[in-house]
C-alpha cells in the first residue's frame, strides 16, 4: 500500500523536478525575449487561462481518481466507463463554450487587466481549454488506477514542448512588440497541450480499454465534480481577480501603470518561477496518494488511513522545508545570475518577495495535503465551502493591503498567506483523529534547515559566483542530512527495502 503511494510520489516528483527546470528555463529566455513589461501581459493571461483550466478540468481530473478508485474497491469495471464518456461530453463542452466567450470578449478583458496589447492570446482559449480538460480527465481515470507514469510522461512530453515551441513563436511573432511575442508563446503552449493529448489518448486505447456500458453514473459524477470544480477554480479564480485588479489597486498606493505591472511581473514570474518549486513535493503526494486513501475509506480501513496519512506527510514535509528555506538562503546569488540583465534595480523588493514567499509556499503545501485528504474522504461539499470563506478573506485582504503604500505587491502573499491557512484549519477540523503528525517528524527539519540556512550563509559569503551556489548547495544538503538523521536513515532504510522487494518481485 505505502510502497505504491511511495513510487507514485517519486515518479510525479522527478516529472515535476524536470517540468519546474523546463519551467523555469522557459521563463528565463522569454522574459529576456518580451522583457518584464512582456512578461507582466503574459503573467495577466496566464492566470485567467490557469484558472479557466482548472475549473473545466481540475475538479474533473481529482474527481476521476476518487471515483474509478473507489470503482475499483468495489469490484465494479463498468463504472469506469460511464465516468470515461461522462467526463469527456462535460468537460470539453464547457471548455469550448467558455473559450469561445472569451475570445469574444477579448478586448474588454484586456482593458479591464490593464493591458490591451494582451488581448490576441486570449483567441487561442478555443483550443487551449478543450485540450487541457481532455488531458485533465485522462489523467484523472489513469490516477484512479493508482499508475502516476502516463501522468509523469504526459507532463514532461507537455513541458518540453511548451519549452521549444513556446519559445521559437515568441521569438519570432516578438520581433515586432511584446504583445505579439506573448502571442507566440501561447501559440507554442497550444501545441504542447496538443503533443500531450494525442499521447494520453493512445495511453488510454492501448492499455485502459473498459467494457462498454450504459450505467448511469450521472448521480456519483456530479456529486463529486460540481463542488470540486468549483472548489479547485476558487484560488485561480482570486488569482484572475488580482491580476485584473492589481494595476489600479496598486494606483492607489501611488504606483504608476507601468511599473505596478512590472511588480506584478516580478512577484508571478520571476519569485513565483523559483519559489512554487517546492509545491512539486506536496502536489505529487497529494495526487499519488488521493487514489490509494480513497481506497482504505472505501473498506473503511481505519488503521492503515492513519498510517498512510502519516507516513506521507512526514515525507513530504522531511523534503518540502529544507528546499524551501535553502531556495531562500541562496536566492541573493541566484536571481542576479538567472536575470542578469533584468532585475537589478529591483533586487531588493524581490529578495523580500521571496522571504515572504516562502510562509506562503509551506502553508500553500499543507493545504494541498490537507484537501487531498478530504477529497479522498468524499468531502467535496464540504471543500468547495471551505475554499469559497478562504477565497472571500483572500480577496478581502488583498483589496485592503494592496492599497496602502508600504504593503503594496506584498500584499499578494499576505492574501495567499490568510488563504492557506483558513482552508488548513477548517480541513483538520473536519478531518480530525485521523490525522496524527508526530511532534519530532514535524519539528527537526524545521530546525535542522535552520542550521543549514546560518551555514549556507556562511559559504556564499567566503565563497561567491557560481561555484559558490554549487558548494553552498551541496554543503547545505550534506549538513540538513546529517542534522535530521534520525529521519533522513529511516527514509534511506524505507527507500532501500522497496527497491529489495521491487527486485525480488522481478525475479
Amino acid at each position: 500500500m505505502e510502497e505504491r503511494v511511495g513510487k507514485g510520489a517519486v515518479v510525479l516528483i522527478i516529472s515535476g523536478v524536470i517540468c519546474k527546470m523546463l519551467g523555469a528555463f522557459f521563463r528565463l529566455p522569454l522574459t529576456n525575449i518580451i522583457g518584464i513589461k512582456g512578461i507582466g501581459m503574459f503573467q495577466m493571461v496566464m492566470s485567467l487561462y490557469s484558472l479557466l483550466l482548472v475549473f473545466v478540468s481540475g475538479g474533473v481530473s481529482a474527481s476521476l481518481s476518487k471515483l474509478v478508485s473507489s470503482a475499483r474497491a468495489d469490484g465494479d469495471q463498468s463504472k469506469i466507463y460511464s465516468y470515461k464518456r461522462m467526463s469527456l461530453i462535460y468537460s470539453m463542452t464547457i471548455s469550448f463554450l467558455i473559450g469561445l466567450i472569451f475570445a469574444l470578449l477579448n478586448d474588454k478583458i484586456s482593458a479591464l487587466q490593464g493591458a490591451t496589447e494582451g488581448n490576441k492570446s486570449y483567441f487561442l482559449l478555443i483550443l487551449l481549454l478543450p485540450l487541457g480538460s481532455g488531458i485533465g480527465v485522462f489523467r484523472g481515470i489513469i490516477q484512479g488506477y493508482e499508475n502516476m507514469i502516463p501522468t509523469a510522461v504526459s507532463q514532461v512530453l507537455e513541458q518540453s514542448m511548451k519549452f521549444i515551441t513556446g519559445l521559437l513563436f515568441a521569438f519570432i511573432f516578438g520581433k515586432t512588440n511584446a504583445s505579439n511575442g506573448v502571442f507566440g508563446a501561447f501559440l507554442g503552449i497550444t501545441l504542447s497541450e496538443v503533443v500531450a493529448f494525442l499521447y494520453l489518448v493512445f495511453v488510454m486505447r492501448k492499455r485502459y480499454k473498459t467494457p462498454k456500458s450504459n450505467l448511469k453514473v450521472g448521480k456519483d459524477f456530479f456529486y463529486a465534480v460540481i463542488p470540486l470544480s468549483f472548489a479547485s477554480a476558487i484560488n485561480p479564480f482570486t488569482n484572475a481577480i488580482e491580476s485584473l485588479s492589481i494595476v489600479s489597486l496598486l494606483s492607489l498606493a501611488g504606483i504608476e501603470s507601468e511599473k505596478a505591472t512590472i511588480l506584478y511581473g516580478l512577484q508571478t514570474g520571476v519569485v513565483g518561477a523559483l519559489m512554487h518549486f517546492p509545491l512539486i513535493i506536496s502536489l505529487s503526494v497529494a495526487v499519488a496518494l488521493l487514489p490509494k486513501l480513497s481506497y482504505l475509506f472505501e473498506k473503511n480501513d481505519i488503521e492503515n488511513q492513519k498510517g498512510l496519512i502519516s507516513q506521507s506527510f512526514n515525507y513530504m514535509w522531511f523534503f518540502l522545508i529544507p528546499l524551501t528555506f535553502g531556495l531562500i538562503s541562496i536566492s541573493n546569488v541566484l536571481y542576479p545570475l538567472v536575470y542578469p540583465n533584468v532585475i537589478e534595480e529591483y533586487l531588493n523588493i524581490i529578495l523580500n518577495l521571496t522571504m515572504l514567499s516562502g510562509i506562503s509556499i509551506i502553508l500553500s503545501a499543507v493545504m494541498q495535503f490537507v484537501i487531498s485528504l478530504l477529497q479522498a474522504k468524499g468531502c467535496f461539499t464540504e471543500v468547495m465551502v471551505y475554499s469559497i470563506i478562504a477565497g472571500i478573506f483572500k480577496i478581502s485582504t488583498l483589496f485592503i493591503l494592496a492599497r496602502i503604500p508600504f504593503i503594496n505587491i506584498f500584499a499578494i502573499l499576505i492574501s495567499n498567506i490568510v488563504f492557506n491557512s483558513i482552508l488548513c484549519i477548517c480541513g483538520l477540523i473536519n478531518l480530525g483523529k485521523v490525522v496524527k503528525i508526530g511532534a519530532f517528524e514535524f519539528l527537526l527539519p524545521l530546525l535542522s534547515s535552520c542550521v543549514m540556512v546560518l551555514c549556507v550563509k556562511i559559504i556564499l559569503s567566503l565563497m561567491s559566483g557560481v561555484i559558490g551556489l554549487a558548494i553552498s548547495i551541496l554543503g547545505g544538503s550534506l549538513i540538513y542530512f546529517v542534522l535530521s538523521f534520525p529521519l533522513s536513515i529511516e527514509i534511506f532504510k524505507t527507500f532501500l527495502s522497496k527497491l529489495k522487494l521491487k527486485k525480488k518481485n522481478v525475479c
